[in-house]
């Protein structure tokens, strides 16, 4: 078949949101924007967009389309979708302050910063600005970019190190975890212990604590961590990290919880059976996580660590609040009574999903409650200042945190992911 035919066979199931002189825009079946050029100067403001909008990505932008691909055959450019145009409903003024965030923040002057080229993202929440054919890159207000461009494309990679160990109070470990990659069709599990560039592959993480007695635990938590798979790929599709990653992690998510509330109703002995899941793609310089219960997901950036997911449990809405410190939730009776789990007879699941940047010397420990059981978030920070001072080996910190954690506890099962962008 001759490429204009494959061309027209690809488009003619699409959706066109826009048929213009300079282009015409389709969305497709995924999702994604397809924004084929034509007219004067197209191939110019072809590349001139794919430029702007991976510069843009780089300084860390996150209201614009993301670029995912493009054919130069066809003069097309394939972004991410952002929502419904709102020319008629925005304000000028309001558009204004935008397209001056964009040029202020990130260095970008956009050529047509008119209400026309302002979207709104319901599931994000934000508006966002698009059409970027004839924007003009200026330098990077920060500074940065000139010296951290060395830096910038060293950190675009991965080492990561797994552990799980039994609790004493346990005969059987009820913990899973998971590593896997798009790079792999997401059909193969990873070595627990690894290094993947995440430039062109996404590298998911998962932590899964089961309950409902010993062999249903055990079921559950294994069950949340392999078949978390099942249902990315039917999301994700033909993985190029700029969908939506966030609503992909949350119906995927979803997706899970009814399988395993089903096979739990289906199949006596399994009863009740629940689990928590953390899980969190990693991806160019994104990391995307979604997380239901009390297991947890921390970074640790430039000195400070933050914890990104929030337990769903009572006590933890409270410390949220600011009505409960960190020592009364972590020896109070009921801190471990959730509120949200995977199956479990829980009817509704609302998981957290969000996102954050990754930027060079980050570390990330993705862990079961038994780690937290033993160590407070002052000894985590401990342990990753340390690690960032005398350059420790990744596999050497996850072993630490695990060791120490047992030494203080050890009562549960004790279960972690340690995740370096190096």
């Amino acid at each position: 078949m001759e490429i204009a035919a494959q061309v027209r066979a690809k488009f003619c199931c699409m959706k066109v949101a826009k048929d213009g002189i300079r282009s015409i825009v389709r969305i497709g079946y995924d999702g994604r924007v397809h924004k084929t050029f034509r007219g004067t100067d197209r191939e110019a403001r072809f590349e001139n967009e794919i430029r702007v909008l991976q510069v843009l990505e780089e300084r860390g932008c996150d209201f614009v389309p993301r670029y995912l691909d493009s054919d130069r055959e066809s003069l097309t450019l394939v972004t991410t979708n952002c929502g419904s145009p709102v020319e008629n409903t925005i304000t000028d003024a309001k558009a204004k302050e935008i397209f001056d965030r964009i040029e202020n923040e990130y260095g970008v002057v956009h050529d047509d910063p008119f209400p026309r080229n302002i979207t709104y993202d319901n599931r994000a929440g934000y508006f966002c600005a698009i059409d970027f054919e004839l924007a003009t890159v200026l330098k990077d207000p920060t500074g940065l970019e000139a010296t951290n461009k060395t830096e910038e494309t060293q950190f675009r990679c991965l080492d990561w190190s797994g552990l799980s160990i039994s609790g004493k109070r346990k005969s059987r470990n009820q913990d899973s975890l998971s590593v896997f990659i798009s790079a792999d069709g997401w059909a193969e599990e990873s070595n627990l212990k690894g290094h993947q560039c995440i430039d062109l592959s996404g590298v998911i993480f998962v932590v899964s604590d089961g309950m409902g007695g010993q062999a249903a635990g055990e079921v559950a938590s294994e069950m949340v961590v392999k078949d978390l798979r099942k249902f990315l790929p039917a999301y994700l599709g033909d993985f190029h990290g700029g969908e939506n990653l966030e609503g992909v992690l949350e119906d995927a998510v979803n997706s899970l919880h009814e399988h395993v509330e089903t096979v739990g109703q289906r199949r006596p002995h399994l009863t009740g059976m629940g689990a928590t899941l953390v899980c969190g793609l990693f991806h160019r310089s994104t990391v995307t996580f979604a997380h239901v219960g009390d297991s947890r997901f921390y970074r640790f950036h430039d000195g400070e660590l933050t914890q990104l997911t929030h337990d769903h449990t009572y006590l933890g809405s409270l410390f949220r609040r600011g009505k409960m410190t960190e020592l009364e939730m972590r020896t109070h009776p009921r801190r471990n009574v959730l509120e949200q789990a995977i199956g479990g007879g829980c009817q509704i699941v609302t998981p957290q999903v969000d996102s954050a940047r990754i930027e060079s010397g980050d570390w990330f420990l993705i862990c079961s409650d038994g780690v937290i059981d033993g160590l407070w978030n002052k000894h985590i920070s401990r342990v990753f200042e340390e690690a960032t001072a005398e350059d420790t080996p990744v596999e050497d910190v996850a072993q630490r945190i695990s060791d120490w954690a047992c030494e203080e506890s050890g009562m549960d099962d004790t279960t972690l992911f340690v995740v370096r962008a190096v």
